[in-house]
């Protein structure tokens, strides 16, 4: 009897010692967001200070919302380089999403534009000198650019234990001869090469209101679907707000639009807010303005997008 409640004893005492050397399951990442701001086109024009407000309200809850990008959808200014004070105006906007002492990062927020239809009228000489390579070719998340000037480039950045690239993706429907077919072999390699990143497209018009593809947007998914990194489209350009799903052999892509210069000023300041919780497998997309600090609650504003996030991009 003795030697069995020893026996019983060490054996008590061993698994003891295997539970508490059994490691914790890692903690979910923490959710983070990545914030949007449709055609702004007005703001540069009309209302910059709405611009601003925008760009300092994202920099103000940075923190709180764990806002780790920016996107611009297109139509910066309404004009091109018809008219030199929009950009400015523009600048005094994005500019500050990258001053280390408004932010409080070495490198600011990482953001990206890409031009609109708008932006084009008179050429596009005005964009480069202030969106070129040059200017973001310092920025540790800028990855590269098409050709020799910004029109399309690409991002890299991580957060919540992910990986992103962010590809931009230049339009202008007036421009028949710009050339599609190479932008497409282009951005095709680009998200191949990142195949290990999840891949978000960004370019002015992919979607009608009614939630179908206007023509250059069917052609960028045809183009892309079968990368199955790519997981989330955004575009502007119609106004309106529409989101569609699209599933490619087992792979599912969503597209959102969100364009509010019909609004009230132009827009009335309203942004996107995708706000990733890798926690829930779930991105909730918001739509609010700190112009007029309000959200919109309805179905076509707000809502959720099922996203796997404890798996690592295919």
């Amino acid at each position: 009897m003795k030697k069995v409640i020893v026996w019983l004893f060490v054996g008590l005492v061993n698994f003891h010692v295997f539970c508490s050397f059994v490691p914790a399951a890692p903690a979910p990442a923490a959710d983070f967001t990545i914030a949007v701001l449709p055609d702004t086109q007005f703001y540069s024009r009309k209302y910059p200070q709405i611009f601003q407000a925008q760009t300092d309200w994202i920099i103000a809850n940075r923190t709180k919302l764990n806002i780790v990008y920016v996107a611009q959808l297109g139509d910066i200014v309404d004009g091109g380089d018809k008219f030199p004070e929009q950009w400015l105006a523009a600048t005094n906007a994005l500019y500050r999403l990258e001053s280390p002492a408004l932010t409080g990062l070495p490198d600011g927020i990482p953001y990206g534009v890409v031009p609109g239809n708008h932006d084009h009228m008179g050429g596009t000489r005005s964009y480069n000198t202030y969106f070129g390579p040059e200017h973001f070719a310092s920025h540790k998340y800028y990855g590269g650019h098409y050709g020799t000037d910004n029109q399309n480039h690409y991002d890299l950045f991580s957060a919540g234990g992910m990986d992103f690239a962010v590809v931009y993706i230049d339009f202008n429907y007036a421009k028949p001869e710009m050339n599609y077919p190479d932008l497409d072999v282009w951005s095709h390699r680009v998200l191949k090469a990142n195949a290990r990143r999840r891949a978000i497209v960004v370019s002015h018009d992919l979607l009608a209101v009614s939630g179908e593809w206007d023509p250059r947007g069917q052609a960028i998914y045809n183009n892309l679907r079968s990368c199955t990194n790519l997981f989330l489209m955004l575009s502007g350009h119609n106004h309106g707000e529409a989101r569609r799903t699209d599933v490619f052999d087992g792979h599912t892509i969503n597209t959102c639009l969100s364009d509010f210069q019909s609004y009230t000023n132009g827009g009335n300041g309203f942004l996107r807010l995708y706000q990733f919780s890798p926690a829930q497998n779930v991105i909730r997309v918001k739509t609010y303005s700190p112009w007029v600090n309000q959200y919109q609650t309805n179905g076509d504003s707000q809502f959720e997008i099922p996203y796997t996030m404890t798996a690592p991009a295919k």
